[in-house]
């Protein structure tokens, strides 16, 4: 925890949390465009076509911001060879820990500013159905999840890396990924982290082609594709915590 409360600390002037409201207003704003004229039918099922929207953008939005986020926290410790001066003061493996932490952190709250403006757009424009207290659960885990991952992925380029464009281009890269791969079967998206954004959500989309109407239908939580990727969270950060305890500064 001290080592959180130095990160935070050392990131009281990188305005880190101005990135997440940046790209989170972007979000929010996409939301409000895409409901300024909705009509009887959508308002019903307008908490599902919410989470459905968020859920899209993510994929996109998500890696991009997670990536600017990593770089700006971990390229402090490359300049002026911080690290060597660090690992004489502190436990590298707590290093690692802290900023993954941090990110996690600012990560946790931009999934939060969804679910809220999720919220106050139902209470403005009076959707129809009950709020869906569980589907919002799963939504905040699932897309907690695929960040984390994202930003574990991002931290171990950030610290091998001294040349920040390095995770800045793999975020970039991801997140066009993501879109692509959801045009695409189930095993492609699971090859891709991205969409997994995607693969976790509980809300469904039907077009009807001949009618012009769109519907939006729950599903049941992907668990397998959650334990794959939990899995995958667990493998990566043993791998990227002991690679960067083990390196030499």
């Amino acid at each position: 925890m001290n080592m959180l409360r130095l990160e935070f600390y050392k990131a009281r002037r990188k305005h880190y949390w101005l990135i997440v409201a940046a790209m989170s207003g972007m979000q929010a704003l996409w939301l409000i465009w895409a409901f300024r004229r909705i009509d009887a039918r959508d308002l019903v099922q307008g908490y599902l076509e919410s989470l459905y929207q968020f859920t899209m953008l993510n994929s996109i939005v998500l890696p991009v911001m997670t990536a600017v986020l990593v770089s700006r926290l971990c390229d402090i410790e490359h300049k002026g060879s911080a690290l060597k001066v660090l690992f004489t003061m502190q436990p590298s493996g707590t290093l690692f820990d802290a900023k993954f932490l941090c990110a996690g952190i600012h990560l946790a709250a931009a999934v939060g500013f969804q679910i809220a403006v999720i919220l106050l757009m139902g209470h403005v424009k009076g959707f129809g159905s009950p709020t869906p207290t569980a589907d919002f659960v799963l939504y905040f885990g699932s897309q907690l999840l695929c960040s984390l991952f994202l930003a574990l992925f991002l931290q171990i380029l950030a610290l091998r890396h001294v040349n920040q464009f390095i995770p800045l281009a793999a975020g970039l890269i991801t997140g066009f990924l993501g879109l692509m791969a959801m045009f695409f079967p189930a095993w492609v998206m699971r090859l891709v982290p991205s969409a997994y954004y995607g693969l976790l959500s509980t809300v469904h989309m039907d077009w009807d082609r001949a009618a012009g109407i769109v519907t939006y239908y729950r599903a049941p939580f992907p668990v397998a594709d959650c334990a794959l990727l939990t899995a995958a969270l667990v493998i990566l950060y043993w791998f990227g915590r002991k690679s960067f305890v083990k390196r030499e500064v």
